[in-house]
């Protein structure tokens, strides 16, 4: 697995300050993506990350979303190529979430 971006910092507790967090992972025709954001930054819906995936042309296999001490947000998307030998681009995905978030 690749891991193509991650806002933010790591550290040992979460804090609202570091957050946006993205992180992105690919193998093969596989795309899994994790996003933890605080409820008080700018509203995403899931519906909106799940278009960026189809739209690349991903078949969105699974979707997620877990709240964290009502403060924060979870969601976890894992999705397959639609045509294997095409391929998702997983930058464009990071791209696209990114101008969604902020």
């Amino acid at each position: 697995m690749t891991l193509l971006g991650e806002m933010g910092k790591h550290s040992e507790g979460l804090s609202s300050s570091l957050l946006p967090k993205l992180s992105i992972y690919s193998r093969d025709s596989t795309i899994q993506m994790n996003l933890l954001i605080d409820l008080n930054m700018k509203r995403v819906m899931l519906h909106q990350l799940l278009s960026v995936f189809e739209e690349e042309g991903a078949e969105v296999m699974n979707a997620n979303t877990q709240k964290l001490n009502d403060r924060m947000i979870i969601y976890t998307i894992i999705a397959q190529a639609i045509i294997s030998r095409i391929g998702i681009d997983p930058s464009r995905i990071e791209e696209r979430v990114r101008d969604i978030i902020f």
